[in-house]
């Protein structure tokens, strides 16, 4: 196993910190998926393996066994202990804080968003509202010996690049979890008015992202200003909220080419696109090919 690996945020540049560390290769030098397992003090993973202040490109969960420290997420900052969870997806603000316990046990894994499209495993927006807002939750002790059984599984598995066993089991782990990460109390403050905007928005986009496109629209249905829920959703997710209706079409969009024989003018039709042009427009302007050449690659 390689010790030392760059990609192009130059994160996780430093795997001799961890206790065991299995992988898959990916086409360029960041690795499809790995799973690590870390024990030793905080100083030295997060000096190690973390810039002081990037986005997330990759899905990351992790789980912290023994110990604890504090992560900044978003905007917030969180005291993370023993039984808690959280999951990171691509475009998060993260950056390392300091923090100096000695006895922490960690397990990690992260997924790339080529691996992540290639296992199809597409997160409920009401699911990701939840992780926006509140990315940390905290699990039973039961449920933590399940997590680390799968993790343990993993390793073997991932170790065996065996792609297809790999993506049955992460696609179990993430149903063994998401109860617990859509209805577990989370580990953060009270929801504020923002974030409880955003949160009813983008469930609205969940429901209707399929005929109603304009950021218009959900306002309206907000009893807000266009101006006032753009301003808001943009300071809770970092992100425009024009970008997030755009990302659940494309998540729709991508979900009906990879696993249903629908024509794409069907699918257009469906998503509430004028035309299969424009349909083609939009799509390739966010993925960088046409529907039609997204559907072979997943032939």
């Amino acid at each position: 196993m390689a010790e030392k690996q760059e990609n192009e945020t130059q994160l996780l540049t430093d795997y001799s910190v961890f206790k065991w560390m299995s992988f898959i290769p990916g086409e360029t030098s960041v690795d499809d998926v790995s799973v690590m397992k870390f024990q030793g003090g905080t100083d030295e993973l997060f000096r190690k393996t973390l810039p002081e202040e990037f986005f997330s490109p990759c899905y990351t969960l992790q789980f912290v066994t023994s110990g604890g420290f504090k992560a900044y997420i978003n905007n917030r900052t969180y005291d993370l202990q023993k039984n808690d969870g959280y999951l990171i997806i691509p475009g998060f603000l993260l950056r390392r804080l300091e923090s100096n316990s000695q006895h922490l046990e960690l397990y990690v894994i992260s997924i790339t968003q080529k691996f992540m499209a290639e296992m199809n495993l597409q997160f409920p927006l009401s699911l990701i509202s939840h992780i926006y807002i509140h990315p940390v939750w905290h699990m039973s002790a039961e449920k933590v010996q399940g997590v680390i059984h799968y993790f343990e599984l993993l390793r073997e598995v991932v170790a065996s690049q065996n792609r297809t066993a790999t993506m049955l089991l992460v696609h179990s782990l993430f149903h063994f979890l998401a109860g617990d990460i859509a209805n577990t109390k989370m580990r953060a403050p009270s929801m504020s008015r923002n974030e409880d905007i955003t949160g009813r928005f983008m469930l609205l986009v969940d429901a209707h992202c399929e005929q109603q496109h304009s950021l218009d629209w959900y306002a309206d249905q907000l009893c807000l200003s266009t101006r006032y829920v753009a301003n808001t959703v943009k300071e809770t997710l970092g992100i425009p909220a024009s970008s997030f209706i755009e990302s659940a079409l494309m998540q729709r969009a991508k979900t009906l080419l990879a696993t249903t024989p629908m024509p794409i003018q069907q699918i257009a039709d469906q998503l509430g696109f004028q035309n299969q042009s424009h349909f083609g427009t939009f799509f390739k302007r966010h993925e960088g090919i046409s529907p039609a050449a997204f559907r072979k690659k997943k032939e």
